[in-house]
């Protein structure tokens, strides 16, 4: 059967299999109740799976993650749903904006943490040292 064929699952059912956490599901639930959903399907990827949420309007899916959904089509819609302290923002699908959820681990723009350059000490003759320890004047 492809995924297609597969038939609607209910929410709570797409949250499990998608690895939402509970402490998730009530904001969750406000949020699709608000927008008004026709049926979901969970996307199970090792990596990142979420929820595709289909919209009765027609209007873009929303893609329910784990500490965020994505597919509101302006800020407005999301104030229409969450409190004004929720974190939101232009998404990096286009033209759509993002919701962060209560427990959710988004980082904002900027440095990784990743971005860490190193470098040598500096050897008693001045020289800096490779990341090896080894001084090209003095070893």
């Amino acid at each position: 059967m492809t995924t297609a064929e597969q038939p609607p699952e209910s929410l709570l059912s797409a949250m499990a299999k998608a690895r939402i956490p509970a402490d998730n599901h009530p904001f969750i639930r406000r949020v699709a109740n608000a927008i008004g959903i026709a049926e979901y399907r969970a996307v199970l990827s090792s990596d990142k799976p979420y929820i595709v949420a289909k919209r009765r309007d027609g209007q873009p899916d929303l893609h329910i993650y784990h500490g965020y959904t994505t597919g509101f089509t302006t800020e407005q819609e999301i104030n229409g749903v969450a409190d004004s302290g929720t974190g939101r923002g232009p998404s990096s699908r286009t033209g759509t904006w993002y919701v962060e959820h209560p427990k959710n681990q988004v980082r904002l723009g900027g440095k990784r943490s990743g971005d860490v350059r190193r470098e040598g000490s500096f050897c008693s003759c001045g020289m800096q040292r490779s990341l090896t320890g080894v001084c090209v004047n003095c070893d």
